[in-house]
């Protein structure tokens, strides 16, 4: 091998929820290809809150388009998890990625927000496929300006050049879910590692009716404000810092389950009046071994069909329930099959 031999370019899947012409993803995807070889596979419209959603029972259209930053890319009508099976499992299957990179989303993805965002889930859902991944986010408000789209992309090129920050997520299992603060480049204080801290959108359901009277609704809400305990990632963005939480896909309550060990015996009690007042139920089933004896070797073909007509004639004249006509047919066959 030659030793001027270039090394191969680091592959990236990128993806997003707000839609593969949103302003993010094409800063991100800019950044990118200066440095990486990237595919793009993103939803065609917007997809924000859409979480770890798959499309099954619909078709999944898929089309080439150039996107504003100039790169061309894969605009799926799907959600973001759906976008990443088509591009592991197909698009790329012949030369799958080295990292998913979901975002770069708008607005912060904190708290109790991971549980709805497409951006999250994109990455969990490279995660599960085998792949390390990174979800980034942005704290911008929409509609309120300036968005800093050039300080995320600017922060995701520095922790991508440094493997060995991500090293081990797919082993973990974990993604990193990195949330930008929305200020200029220089004013980034630094890196905080954070847990995912508590921040509530205020939901509300507007409800209005068609002209023709028929109700429909409007589902919106206000985003509450970050989450100010040290340690947070709320706490990095108010402060400047770049949050990063690793998040994995186990949602196992660990505090919980002592507890709920020590205090299973009340239902289990109930559960045991329950169950016997019903018989069986709820029981260990029992596994009876019957012997099948095998047919005499005497019986003919001829005999047999004529055995079974005359259990069918026994059962035809019984009164019983379906159950009890099998059960009569059952033994007369056995009785003519033994003579």
């Amino acid at each position: 091998m030659s030793a001027t031999r270039k090394a191969r370019r680091i592959r990236i899947l990128l993806t997003n929820d707000d839609g593969i012409f949103a302003n993010g993803i094409n800063a991100v995807g800019a950044a990118l290809a200066a440095d990486y070889d990237v595919m793009v596979v993103a939803p065609e419209g917007n997809q924000s809150g859409s979480s770890h959603s798959l499309t099954l029972g619909d078709i999944l259209p898929i089309r080439e388009v150039t996107m504003p930053c100039g790169l061309k890319g894969y605009a799926l009508r799907g959600t973001p998890t759906d976008c990443v099976l088509v591009a592991l499992l197909d698009v790329m299957k012949d030369n799958p990625p080295d990292i998913v990179v979901s975002g770069c989303n708008h607005g912060p993805n904190v708290g109790v927000d991971v549980l709805y965002s497409g951006t999250v889930s994109a990455a969990l859902e490279g995660l599960r496929q085998g792949h390390p991944s990174i979800a980034v986010s942005l704290d911008m408000v929409h509609g309120v300006q300036p968005h800093h789209f050039e300080t995320a992309a600017a922060v995701l090129m520095e922790i991508l050049a440094e493997p060995a920050f991500y090293a081990d997520l797919v082993k973990a299992p974990a993604i990193l879910n990195v949330n930008v603060p929305n200020v200029p480049l220089s004013d980034v204080e630094g890196v905080m590692i954070t847990k995912q801290g508590f921040r509530a959108y205020e939901n509300f359901v507007e409800k209005q009716f068609s002209p023709r009277g028929r109700a429909y609704y409007w589902i919106a809400g206000n985003s509450g404000p970050h989450d100010a305990k040290p340690g947070s990632d709320g706490y990095a963005l108010i402060n400047n810092y770049v949050s990063v939480t690793p998040i994995n896909l186990d949602l196992t309550c660990d505090e919980l389950l002592k507890p709920l060990e020590d205090r299973k015996g009340l239902v289990d009690r109930r559960l045991a009046i329950v169950t016997g007042a019903r018989g069986t139920f709820g029981r260990p089933a029992t596994l009876v071994r019957r012997s099948v004896k095998s047919p005499v070797a005497a019986t003919s073909p001829n005999s047999a069909s004529k055995a079974l007509a005359a259990a069918s004639r026994t059962a035809s004249d019984h009164s019983g329930s379906g159950s009890e006509v099998k059960a009569v047919s059952a033994t007369a066959v056995r009785k003519k099959l033994k003579r």
